[in-house]
């Protein structure tokens, strides 16, 4: 099992992280500043209650978790990740913050149920392991400056293969206990939000009240489809260099 690190992102708060060979810890301070300063998923009308039951589906380490739980301690999370080390974080972080109420699993989530299927882990960037790692090539292309370039390079190269069943959500969702309404779906997946989406029964697209998601280049077929499924919807693209890889944030509310 890949030994873990704890990086401190701010005075008294921190989280751990999987050891990486470079020990580069830029990305989880990306996404600590996404979540905590810039509250990028409670955007676009999303709005929590106090006991709000939330599905937080790529929960990578756990920070958005650990967010909902500092604002809403009564909240009810079910956080899902699937890579092993990324997952070994995230329940240690659980641990450390002492967060009651949420159920952490180790789940890759898709349309359907499938056997083994391959995903790319990457150990200096352990939140953009997909199972689309084709997506992850476009960060090549990106603007920069020549060492800006060979650093994103270095960091995609630590990549190894990692091999699980996939579940579709609500086959999750049914045996976990997590029968009633939903108050927020987050789904950040690397690459696989509408095979998420596309995992969702019938039955259980009614108890789903809010969803905000972050895809890339699908931005327009899924907000169609939540449109069609009585959302309304918003949507924001990244300023600066991450604009060159259509990547949406959308938001839909009941």
């Amino acid at each position: 099992m890949t030994p873990l690190r704890y990086v401190e992102l701010e005075a008294g708060f921190g989280c751990y992280v999987p050891q990486s060979t470079s020990g580069d810890t830029a990305e989880i301070g990306f996404i600590h500043d996404e979540i905590f300063h810039g509250n990028c998923y409670l955007q676009g009308g999303i709005t929590l209650g106090g006991d709000a039951v939330v599905v937080d589906a790529g929960a990578n380490v756990g920070l958005f978790s650990l967010y909902v739980k500092t604002r809403y301690p009564k909240a009810r999370v079910l956080a899902i990740e699937p890579m092993p080390a990324t997952y070994a974080a995230l329940e240690a972080n659980l641990g450390r913050h002492g967060c009651l109420g949420v159920t952490p699993l180790r789940a890759a989530l898709g349309a359907r149920a499938e056997g083994e299927v391959a995903f790319t882990y990457f150990e200096d960037l352990p939140g953009n392991s997909t199972r689309y790692p084709d997506l992850k090539a476009e960060v090549s292309r990106l603007p920069g400056t020549a060492a800006e370039r060979e650093y994103r390079e270095r960091l995609f190269a630590t990549a190894s293969e990692v091999r699980m069943p996939v579940e579709p959500l609500s086959a999750v969702l049914a045996r976990t206990g997590f029968t009633g309404p939903i108050d927020l779906l987050k789904i950040d997946v690397e690459g696989a939000e509408a095979d998420v989406l596309a995992g969702i029964a019938e039955t259980d697209w009614p108890r789903i009240r809010q969803v905000v998601l972050e895809t890339q280049h699908d931005g327009p077929r899924i907000r169609a489809l939540l449109a069609a499924r009585g959302f309304s919807v918003t949507a924001a693209r990244p300023e600066g260099v991450l604009a060159g890889l259509d990547i949406e944030t959308v938001w839909g509310r009941r």
